[in-house]
């Protein structure tokens, strides 16, 4: 396989003090509700495999599910950043579509996924970056995180791009992407040195233990789109 725009993150994370319990809780309970809905919405098709019965589900395509009645009710008396609904609908599907690949392998069972941990994936657009301080919006005009990471121990040591952030009770987790130059062009795979893929909307992101963290870059094939 040929990979033209190879991307490694690095993560690190940084404590914080922010009381910030009902907004985590909240987006926990969006996120939850937009998995619902989903598997609400997922078609089980019988197929008979190697003479066995079994129930292969079907999810909703994102493109008509979510933007004609997925976002629209997710909206509802949503009171913080309108962004987030977006990010809780794409973790939703990514976490019913991890599920789904585990459960047609047999090592999942037929149980709707439940989001226990309290944490936000924080998209580019509901942050701001500049002379070393991360403003991350909540409400929009009225409330908002900083973070000053100018003098952070790892600063120095990074070069690329700032990435998806992931904020939690007590830490923010800030990624920096680059281009791995040295690993542009084909990756190969064995047995002992696989690449675990995950697919979105811009970008095919992989992890391999020898390799580190890979990002596809497919913005311009999406624009053409």
């Amino acid at each position: 396989m040929v990979l033209s725009n190879l991307y490694q993150v690095r993560a690190y994370s940084i404590n914080h003090d922010y009381d910030i319990k009902d907004f985590l809780e909240a987006y926990r309970l969006i996120l939850q509700k937009a998995i619902d809905e989903i598997w609400n919405n997922i078609i089980w098709i019988e197929r008979y495999i190697k003479g066995r019965r079994r129930l292969i589900p079907k999810i909703p395509k994102e493109n008509s599910f979510k933007y004609h009645y997925l976002r629209d009710m997710l909206m509802q008396d949503w009171s913080y950043s309108k962004h987030y609904v977006d990010s809780a609908i794409k973790q939703a599907y990514s976490i019913i579509k991890s599920w789904r690949r585990n459960y047609l392998k047999g090592e999942r069972r037929r149980n709707k996924p439940t989001v226990k941990r309290r944490f936000v994936r924080i998209k580019e657009t509901l942050y701001t970056y500049k002379d070393g301080k991360i403003k991350v919006s909540i409400k929009p005009y009225k409330e908002y995180l900083e973070f000053d990471i100018s003098k952070s121990w790892f600063i120095s040591k990074v070069k690329g791009e700032l990435g998806e952030l992931i904020l939690n009770e007590h830490y923010l987790t800030v990624t920096f992407r680059f281009k791995d130059k040295k690993r542009k062009g084909k990756v190969t795979t064995t047995n002992n040195n696989k690449i675990a893929w995950d697919s979105n909307e811009k970008s095919l992101d992989g992890f391999n233990p020898y390799i580190g963290w890979i990002r596809v870059d497919l913005t311009e094939l999406y624009h053409i789109r």
